[in-house]
């Protein structure tokens, strides 16, 4: 996957507004927007998914890859999980180390956690007064010594996911102070990303309810700090929902999109993956519950890969950047669904997702390549300007 950028790549993504190439769209405020109206493409989770796609699926030269870490502790030993060392969420392995050796030339996303539930500590406001400053130091110079190595870096990812526990003025006030730390470290290898959930339920909390009016506004916190904005697409309708909530994720998607066109900002589609379906075993179940019926290869991308790329290419002069989760999820304790349990029940904690590797069916890898492999929608380096 990808690299860099030089000294003529900071001047074109400079915090001033700039026409980026020989885009059509201007931005503003923003760094790293791949020219020629293109997409990047991240591939994640974790570190063993990464290895074992590079393995698996060499015709892809591996562009940019997504990790995570996060800041909630004063001691930088005691946060920055797999930053400098191995770490693991029961999800696979993450190690920043491993990953970045393995491919030299890969701009990377970090999901950067700040979540506050289960009793923790309010994150986002320890980060805001400054209590976290020595781990957010560490953090910002350890990612400024990658240059010329792009960095992408999804602050307090899905701030509206009900499941992290966030509030719009602490978490806008944490993005703004972690903005600062990185200007005032001269880190320009670094974007900001502000990514949204999108999900179609707020279990009755209006700060997490898409619907609401002035939704994304309340926890924007603001063009001056946000590079780009971003949002998760597991999918598109409520074709493997087993309820019917009280949005629709298209609906949270289009309004994203709407949101980034009036800011003037790229979106990044941050997290994506066809959550039911297992490319392996050629099934499909609801999300929230573990119930899978048999589907075809062909079925699966019909019915997932292809209004997936559709959406990006209909929507090209805003989404620049496009990041899969290419794993077997049902190999990670943390994603084990047991048959016929609900999601949130125990063995099935974090509801049904199933296996998303495109290696897992030639079929389904051939048409992934011919798609991501198209130059002429899709960056095939990082080296851009």
């Amino acid at each position: 996957m990808l690299t860099a950028c030089n000294s003529s790549q900071e001047r074109v993504n400079s915090d001033e507004a700039t026409l980026v190439g020989e885009d059509s769209t201007s931005f503003i405020s923003t760094r790293f927007v791949p020219p020629q109206n293109k997409q990047l493409l991240f591939i994640g989770q974790d570190s063993d998914t990464i290895r074992d796609y590079i393995a698996a699926v060499p015709e892809d030269n591996i562009e940019a890859v997504t990790l995570y870490s996060q800041l909630k502790h004063s001691d930088p030993n005691q946060t920055l999980k797999g930053i400098h060392e191995s770490a693991s969420w029961n999800s696979g392995e993450v190690s920043f180390p491993k990953t970045l050796a393995a491919s030299p030339q890969a701009a990377i996303a970090i999901g950067l956690a700040l979540d506050t539930c289960n009793g923790q500590a309010n994150h986002t406001e320890n980060v805001a007064q400054g209590n976290y400053d020595a781990s957010l130091a560490q953090l910002v110079t350890t990612l400024k010594s990658w240059a010329p190595r792009k960095v992408f870096l999804r602050i307090g990812y899905e701030f509206d996911g009900p499941w992290n526990c966030y509030q719009p003025d602490s978490y806008k006030a944490a993005f703004r102070h972690i903005k600062q730390a990185i200007d005032n470290n001269g880190a320009t290898n670094i974007a900001t990303v502000w990514q949204s959930a999108t999900w179609p339920d707020g279990y009755g909390n209006k700060d997490y309810d898409v619907r609401e009016k002035d939704h994304f506004e309340k926890w924007y916190p603001g063009d001056d700090v946000v590079d780009w904005v971003s949002m998760s697409v597991f999918y598109r309708d409520l074709s493997n929902w087993n309820y019917v909530p009280p949005s629709t994720p298209d609906f949270g998607q289009q309004k994203m999109l709407a949101f980034a066109r009036a800011h003037n900002k790229p979106l990044m589609i941050s997290e994506a993956a066809p959550q039911g379906y297992r490319t392996e075993a050629l099934t499909q179940s609801v999300i929230q519950e573990n119930k899978p019926s048999p589907v075809s290869a062909e079925q699966i991308w019909l019915q997932w890969y292809q209004p997936f790329f559709d959406f990006i290419e209909q929507n090209k002069d805003v989404i620049r950047a496009v990041a899969y989760i290419n794993t077997q999820w049902e190999a990670q304790g943390m994603w084990i669904c047991e048959p016929n349990i609900a999601a949130g029940q125990q063995g099935c904690n974090n509801g049904n997702w199933g296996d998303s590797r495109v290696q897992a069916n030639e079929y389904i890898k051939s048409k992934w390549l011919e798609q991501i492999n198209d130059e002429s929608t899709w960056i095939q380096t990082s080296q851009y300007e």
